[in-house]
């Protein structure tokens, strides 16, 4: 494969990364009729030698990891995705809101016609997440006046879109060069300028080669973009300031148990299930706050997703499901509960599991360690905490929580407030913020490097908050609207 890298022409863009963000850019600045290399230290199939390049130390909360927690493939981590879609694996889709992009130098109206191109090439429905778009006569969702709290809607996506037929697309594209277990171990930076000539690599053969490039896109993910810049010497560069820092994961909390003043409750709140729309897509109900909420109240950002416990004597909940599963004919996790008969009989209470946002803070950061990879360059450490403030704000919201069930005469809310939430979700985010000027960010608007003519990046790294859920639809947004002022900047094609 260095022989094969060898003889292609300078590209007009070297991509670092296949997954949701670099597989996108690809796609358009291809489709704009540009010469890409895409580079992808994984393969088509799952790799212990790929994923070795994973490892890293990490302190703070308790934590999967950083080798756990990120995968090397082509189609990066979607590759790993947990959330059953028609018998696939898949992921929860929703967009950012207005609250979520406060402090973004780019405006929810700016993104808003990527979010659109988004949802096609992630295989979704028409862009509409609130209530009121899906409800139906047999499914509508709660009615929450006098309260805090508002319906939405997730939609639900396979990987395949991304490991399967994007990369397809990509691969009948003749401008685009997809070339799997190449590593890239290093940035090659002019001496006495602001351009990148290329990137170094090592192949699957243990063989090292100089990509040269006219433009260069990392989309490595949170971890691998730091990390990058890092070992380039950018953290004594302009924008050096947030180099690393701003790390963010989404909390998961499992404390709070849902009591129904009815059991009818189960019946009208089959909104909440994972179900097809009439245009057929896939979509589940979500409660979420409202904006009057989030900014009176000074709230994070959160959403709430609904599932029964099975009532005491009629066995635990996954067996419940199961029997679900196998007269659907579909794998659906936990989700499916509205097909019970009797669902008033089957259940006695909703698990409530609460997607939280984590704010940035500049404490949670990735640095070079002391450990180094197979290649000699320094493993990442993670610093990733959730303090007592955020704690606070969690029991403030659970207690709110508690008042609008009851007001919304939904039932009475049991929580155990002394434990702290998950962060396990494995949506790494921040560390290269966008920023309008190198003392708040890392990037410009435009996903460019500050201080640098041609170095851009993709992924949610480049995010300065991240919400409470799934960054894919956003990853992909911004990959879009970044391939499109790449393919401008480099100017007429030749």
């Amino acid at each position: 494969m260095g022989d094969a890298i060898r003889s292609i022409q300078t590209p007009d863009v070297c991509i670092v990364g296949a997954g949701p963000a670099g597989l996108t850019a690809a796609f358009a600045l291809g489709a704009a009729g540009r010469r890409v290399v895409l580079l992808e230290s994984g393969g088509l199939r799952s790799s212990s030698d790929a994923q070795e390049l994973n490892d890293g130390d990490h302190e703070g909360v308790a934590y999967d990891g950083l080798a756990q927690t990120r995968h090397r493939q082509i189609g990066g981590t979607v590759n790993i995705w947990n959330v059953p879609v028609q018998d696939k694996p898949g992921a929860k889709y929703v967009p950012l809101n207005l609250k979520d992009m406060a402090g973004w130098p780019l405006s929810w109206k700016e993104l808003r016609p990527y979010y659109v191109e988004a949802q096609a090439l992630c295989g979704l429905g028409p862009f509409e997440y609130g209530a009121e778009y899906w409800a139906t006569p047999a499914r509508k969702p709660f009615q929450l006046d006098r309260t805090g709290l508002t319906s939405g809607v997730y939609q639900f996506g396979t990987a395949e879109r991304f490991n399967r037929v994007l990369v397809n697309m990509l691969r009948n594209t003749e401008s685009i060069t997809l070339v799997p277990a190449a590593a890239v171990v290093g940035l090659i930076v002019e001496p006495h300028g602001n351009r990148l000539r290329g990137v170094r690599a090592v192949d699957g053969n243990g063989r090292a080669f100089e990509l040269m490039a006219r433009a260069v896109i990392l989309a490595c993910g949170a971890v691998e973009n730091a990390r990058l810049l890092l070992l380039a010497g950018f953290g004594r560069k302009v924008g050096a300031k947030w180099l690393g820092r701003g790390f963010m994961e989404h909390a998961r909390d499992f404390s709070m148990l849902l009591i129904p003043n009815s059991p009818e409750l189960f019946e009208v709140a089959s909104f909440y299930d994972q179900h097809h729309s009439a245009d057929g897509t896939l979509i589940g109900g979500r409660l979420a706050l409202t904006d009057e909420a989030l900014h009176d109240l000074a709230l994070p950002n959160a959403s709430m997703t609904l599932f029964p416990r099975a009532r005491a004597g009629r066995g635990a909940l996954n067996r419940v499901l199961l029997a679900i599963q196998r007269a659907a004919g579909r794998k659906r996790g936990r989700y499916g509960w509205s097909q019970v008969r009797s669902p008033a009989n089957a259940f006695d209470a909703f698990q409530i599991v609460l997607n939280l946002e984590q704010r940035p803070h500049p404490w949670n950061r990735v640095e070079l360690g002391s450990r180094s990879d197979r290649f000699g360059n320094a493993l990442p450490r993670l610093f990733l905490e959730w303090t007592e403030q955020e704690q606070s704000s969690l029991n403030r919201l659970r207690n709110l929580l508690g008042e609008w069930f009851q007001t919304a005469k939904l039932g009475r809310l049991l929580t155990t407030e002394s434990r702290r939430p998950d962060m396990n979700a494995h949506h790494h985010a921040g560390t290269t913020r966008m920023g309008v000027s190198p003392e708040d960010g890392v990037v410009d608007i435009e996903g460019r490097v500050f201080g640098s003519d041609n170095l851009y990046l993709a992924g949610a790294s480049v995010f300065p908050t991240a919400g409470f859920a799934n960054p894919t639809l956003t990853i992909v947004a911004l990959a879009l609207r970044l391939a499109r002022h790449v393919d401008a900047s480099l100017g007429i094609r030749a």
